[in-house]
């Protein structure tokens, strides 16, 4: 008896030695790296797996270009946008972080997750919607998505093959109005004659950008199979420049 006491303080001892390894690691990356999960709030890490996870609502399948639901007779011509839930909650939070708050390792394991629920088996190459070229971030969190969908679906995601033509202002900050306004032809694409492309992009709010995409891909004779959003948002006057100071 006396043994098995001996066993069970010891694992009593290095349970708890290994509770306090464990919270002094975490503590030394929040140091490093300070990051915090937005959902449950563990430090020196932007999200944990499983609260990324509980965002995932697929809504159904809709028209890229105008995004009313996908197999109507006024999108026989268009390709199917899928989303991985709706601009809102955790999901808009991770996004804003990636976006405008430099959370740049959140964008590969978002684009792994995007992969992993949806799969489209004719494509060959996945293209992120380009930065702005009038843009500052410092990074292109589509590419990122992109990257991600890449390590799952085991196809290459290449940012060099589309391009904004002219210094067209970025989306956000424009209401759905002025959206609108963005010329069918504003981006350009080098050659994808014979390739299957997925467009790949961070939100979907009323389809301009994707509409200047598939353009430009059809143009340089590729084929759009379809569109991958993390989100989208429901249409509205609201002005994407709140986002951040909400």
């Amino acid at each position: 008896q006396a043994h098995r006491k001996g066993i069970s303080s010891t694992s009593s001892r290095c349970s708890f030695f290994k509770f306090m390894t464990d919270d002094l690691v975490h503590s030394l990356f929040h140091f490093l790296w300070p990051e915090t999960c937005p959902v449950c709030g563990r430090i020196g890490i932007s999200c944990c797996d499983g609260c990324m996870r509980s965002v995932v609502s697929p809504l159904p399948s809709f028209c890229a270009k105008c995004g009313a639901p996908y197999g109507l007779v006024c999108c026989s011509n268009s390709v199917p946008c899928h989303a991985l839930s709706l601009h809102e909650g955790i999901s808009r939070e991770l996004l804003l972080n990636l976006k405008y708050r430099n959370s740049r390792s959140l964008g590969i394991p978002m684009g792994r997750l995007m992969g992993e629920t949806f799969i489209d088996k004719d494509a060959d190459i996945l293209i992120p919607v380009p930065l702005h070229r009038s843009g500052r971030r410092e990074y292109n969190q589509s590419l990122l998505l992109a990257e991600g969908i890449s390590q799952v679906w085991n196809i290459p995601a290449d940012d060099k093959k589309l391009f904004w033509k002219n210094d067209i202002l970025p989306q956000a900050g424009k209401t759905s109005s002025s959206r609108q306004m963005m010329p069918a032809d504003a981006m350009g694409s080098e050659s994808l004659a014979g390739r299957s492309v997925v467009l790949v992009d961070d939100i979907y709010t009323t389809g301009n950008t994707l509409r200047a995409a598939i353009s430009a891909v059809e143009k340089a004779a590729g084929k759009v199979c379809s569109v991958l959003v993390w989100s989208r948002r429901v249409s509205s006057q609201d002005n994407e420049a709140s986002w951040v100071k909400q």
